[in-house]
């Protein structure tokens, strides 16, 4: 699929940024510096786990979960639309597409699993692996984006505070729904493969933790994408923007660890 050729302007996507800005942020006040020194090479960003390939600077870094912090959160808590659902996803994607992010390719399906007692766990994977390859991914890539997913994934597990945020965010009422991205850069662009895995009509409580359980006794969906940022957008100006219009959010819904 073709790229998106519609790229926003500095300007407007400061507007954006500032029209997103999420409930109980203040808009002022003294902010943290960014850090020029971040090398954590995975996070958790409210239900998602974020990795990145070693090289990313910090401050792309720092955007990259910073837009995806902001975008998510402004379509659950400001949009009020459901989590797992295709209208979700899409007003998600709009919403990165006007943080600076184009979509190479993106859809949102029906999972279909094969082989009896398939971990959730696994069969997000399997649709990373998938589409990376979907989208032509050549050489290490097509190896390397999969596997530093299933590696965040499992050092997550020895993180208590990290995986404790993610428990408590990937779970809801009736199934669960979560995200694995792996993040590369490559010719001053920042490539996310990104899946998005939800489950519907669980009749039991789900249990804990959610990328444990056999994906087919279940109804589940995943929305698949890969999204390509240009670095010449990130700058310190922009990630202080962000943080405004996230507030505390910032710091109650993101936990970096190293994998």
């Amino acid at each position: 699929m073709e790229r998106y050729n519609r790229r926003i302007n500095s300007a407007k996507r400061r507007k954006l940024i500032a029209a997103y800005k999420l409930p109980g942020a203040s808009g002022s006040g003294q902010l943290a510096p960014v850090d020029r020194d971040d090398d954590f090479n995975a996070a958790v960003v409210n239900n998602s786990v974020i990795s990145f390939v070693e090289g990313m600077s910090g401050l792309n870094r720092e955007y990259t979960r910073k837009s995806y912090l902001l975008a998510s959160s402004y379509v659950s808590d400001v949009l009020k639309i459901s989590r797992g659902t295709e209208a979700w996803y899409d007003e998600f994607i709009n919403v990165m597409i006007s943080l600076g992010w184009l979509p190479v390719r993106s859809s949102f399906e029906r999972v279909s699993t094969s082989g009896k007692g398939l971990t959730v766990q696994l069969a997000a994977l399997n649709i990373i692996a998938a589409t990376v390859t979907a989208v032509s991914f050549s050489g290490p890539l097509l190896t390397a984006l999969p596997k530093l997913a299933a590696d965040a994934v499992e050092a997550l597990k020895q993180q208590p505070a990290s995986f404790d945020l993610f428990k408590r965010n990937s779970s809801v009422h009736d199934g669960g729904d979560f995200g694995l991205a792996s993040c590369t850069e490559s010719n001053g662009e920042i490539m996310m493969v990104l899946v998005i895995y939800s489950s519907h009509g669980v009749n039991k409580q789900v249990g804990v933790p959610f990328i444990e359980w056999d994906s087919s006794s279940f109804e589940a969906f995943s929305g698949q994408t890969c999204l390509v940022l240009n670095t010449a957008v990130v700058n310190e100006k922009t990630v202080q923007l962000m943080r405004e219009s996230a507030g505390d959010k910032v710091q109650l819904a993101i936990a970096k660890y190293r994998i």
